[in-house]
């Protein structure tokens, strides 16, 4: 049975192919230490705010953070572990690795990511220095961020929205919509591949997408700081997006 929308694999069904296919150089202590750093964060909704990370752009991590290898692993999927669709079912997943083809390092793990744009742990060093590089331009080249992971720990935050219902003041939820893919609309289309909601597609389910706006980015959401990065990411693909504003007054 072929894969479709309806029977694509499970976050759990990839972890599983991936770890029983693929094997991880040895890695250093930092490592263990994000294991357990992530789990501490569960999930709550993280924030890097940088000047050196995405130029500035707002940076609400959309990642999972890997508590374990195999989520270590499954954390590369798009970025170094490719799946072929058509050859796939969904009892037998089949990967492309992205290292056979020299786009991809065997020494980097995606640690985060930010609508696709991942944060790089290098673990051929000892204290896994952090890169990281805009997704969708066909190539991978990361430049550095934090010269140890433990820094990327020490800088990521836990977001916290203006205000929430229960507080005095009123929350404004956001809700944004994709409403024109622009000039370039392959382009916009890889950064779609990234989002979570479309993340599951390719190829031609992917194109199909050019037909179906608007899109839905973000569904009502009190998070100012995922709103404007997404506006921003598409705009900048030269994208129309519409967001609209909904405000919660507690009684």
């Amino acid at each position: 049975m072929a894969l479709t929308r309806d029977n694509w694999p499970s976050r759990t069904a990839v972890r599983t192919s991936l770890a029983a296919q693929f094997a991880l150089p040895p890695l250093p202590p930092p490592i263990q230490d994000w294991f357990a750093w992530c789990r501490r964060m569960g999930t709550e909704s993280l924030v890097l705010e940088e000047p050196n990370w995405r130029d500035g752009e707002s940076g609400v991590l959309t990642g999972w953070g890997a508590v374990d290898v195999p989520g270590l692993l499954a954390e590369m999927e798009g970025y170094r572990f490719i799946l072929n669709q058509k050859a796939s079912t969904p009892e037998h997943l089949v990967w492309s690795d992205a290292v056979d083809t020299g786009k991809w390092q065997s020494h980097w793990v995606v640690l985060q990511n930010a609508d696709g744009d991942p944060l790089i742990g290098n673990i051929g060093r000892p204290e896994v220095p952090v890169l990281w590089d805009w997704h969708g331009s066909g190539r991978w080249s990361p430049q550095p961020l934090f010269p140890s992971l433990q820094m990327l720990m020490e800088r990521i935050e836990v977001y916290v929205p203006p205000s929430l219902p229960g507080d005095d003041l009123p929350t404004v939820f956001y809700t944004v919509h994709l409403t024109d893919l622009g000039e370039e609309p392959l382009r916009v289309l890889a950064a779609l591949k990234a989002h979570p909601h479309y993340n599951h597609l390719a190829g031609a389910s992917l194109l199909k997408l050019k037909h179906q706006l608007p899109l839905q980015l973000l569904d009502d959401s009190p998070s100012v700081a995922r709103k404007d990065s997404l506006v921003c990411r598409f705009e900048a693909l030269g994208a129309r997006v519409k967001v609209v504003e909904r405000v919660y007054r507690p009684d």
